[in-house]
């Protein structure tokens, strides 16, 4: 179950992460300088931030195409969160690889005996924490891959909004025109949409 789950959950985020990095800008970008506007041209856009170089930084190392963005306090929260998942797969691939050892010794008595077989403790308990303790390490390498992926979606969006345009100046008026219509002698109606910036 876990296993499909995961091959969706892979399939699903690099369909989408296909779709961001085949994305790009037709036409020419408008930037204002001192209220002139300049024609950039796509190429010249790239030059100055490439999401292409933000998400192949990522990629490579974590953290490295957030901090190509200047979002600087994202990759120690990455580094933290990728060490931490990975610390936390070690911890119970430890567990598990004593519990499934200790399992497979129980298994074989009487020519092998298990630290706990004097103990009380049951084969049914030493294969119930072996399982818990896979699940664990799984789940915890799901996550450290979850994040490495995250990251690297963060660092294409990032770039992506680099220059997009938030500040107050920009509008939206939505108004009633009537337009001529040159088949009837009526106007048509319609909407016209004004987006104003600065």
């Amino acid at each position: 179950m876990l296993n499909r789950s995961l091959f969706i959950c892979i399939i699903v985020l690099t369909g989408f992460y296909s779709n961001l990095l085949g994305q790009t800008v037709s036409g020419d970008s408008v930037n204002r300088i001192e209220g002139k506007i300049q024609q950039i041209s796509h190429e010249d856009l790239e030059e100055l931030h490439s999401p292409k170089k933000a998400t192949l930084l990522s990629a490579v190392l974590p953290g490295a195409g957030q901090i190509y963005n200047k979002k600087y306090w994202k990759a120690p929260v990455i580094w933290a969160g990728i060490a931490g998942a990975l610390y936390a797969s070690q911890i119970a691939r430890t567990n598990y690889q004593e519990y499934r050892e200790e399992y497979i010794l129980e298994l074989g008595y009487p020519d092998t005996q298990s630290k706990y077989h004097d103990t009380g403790i049951t084969l049914s308990y030493l294969k119930d924490n072996k399982n818990f303790y896979r699940v664990q390490m799984e789940t915890a390498y799901v996550i450290a891959g979850a994040i490495y992926l995250l990251q690297i979606l963060d660092a294409n969006v990032d770039a992506q909004l680099m220059t997009f345009d938030v500040s107050d100046d920009l509008s939206l008026n939505v108004l009633p025109q009537a337009i001529p219509n040159q088949l009837r002698p009526s106007p048509t109606m319609g909407v016209t949409f004004a987006l104003k910036f600065k």
